[in-house]
């Protein structure tokens, strides 16, 4: 193995990670050099390294990649200028203020239950991912993506759906995303099958 591998692997580590006013599930992990604002996040759900995620609410078995960002504050651009200066909000940018008019409402992020966001993806604020939606490296969403859909490109598109309506359907029903360690173990040779049918999803969950 390479120096140069372990050394950035070792300054990966160094790095810190901001989470604040978050709830993150105690199973879930977050990557360093990330920034994670008021923001809940389900089980067994991670993001990699130096994400940014403001103001959203992730679901549980979520895949999310290094580079991301999901949420945060917009500028209005329906108004004389753009710039924070004449807002009553906290940003990086200069410390004067010519006003403090109220700055928009930011609105929350919601990503649904086992969704694959890919790398270096940008979620516009108030965007609702559905449930095991795949968003492909380097998109911007700027619209909300059905359950089980695979989007990609700027802006993102739908390209696909993962199954056939019957089985998002069946899918969306059986939310196998909520049901407790113990049942997921006892169903777990369901998630080895390439391309379920609805009769595959039925045997595991009677009807």
């Amino acid at each position: 193995m390479r120096l140069s591998y372990l050394y950035g692997k070792l300054m990966k580590k160094i790095q810190g990670t901001c989470v604040i006013n978050s709830r993150i599930d105690k199973t879930s992990v977050i990557g360093t050099s990330c920034n994670v604002l008021w923001t809940q996040m389900g089980k067994y759900s991670y993001c990699g390294h130096e994400c940014q995620i403001v103001y959203a609410e992730i679901g549980a078995f979520c895949s999310i990649s290094d580079h991301v960002f999901v949420g945060g504050a917009e500028h209005p651009m329906n108004r004389v200028s753009m710039s924070p200066v004449f807002q009553n909000t906290r940003h990086s940018g200069p410390s004067k203020r010519f006003a403090t008019f109220e700055s928009p409402k930011t609105k929350r992020t919601i990503i649904g239950n086992d969704v694959w966001i890919g790398h270096g993806v940008t979620i516009k604020q108030g965007v609702v991912i559905g449930d095991g939606a795949v968003i492909g490296s380097n998109a911007l969403v700027t619209k909300d993506v059905p359950p089980f859909a695979v989007v990609g490109g700027v802006p993102a598109r739908e390209i696909k759906h993962r199954f056939s309506q019957e089985v998002i359907d069946r899918l969306e029903e059986i939310q196998w995303w909520n049901l407790p360690d113990k049942k997921i173990t006892e169903v777990v040779d369901l998630f080895n099958i390439e391309n379920p049918t609805l009769e595959d999803l039925n045997r595991f969950f009677p009807k």
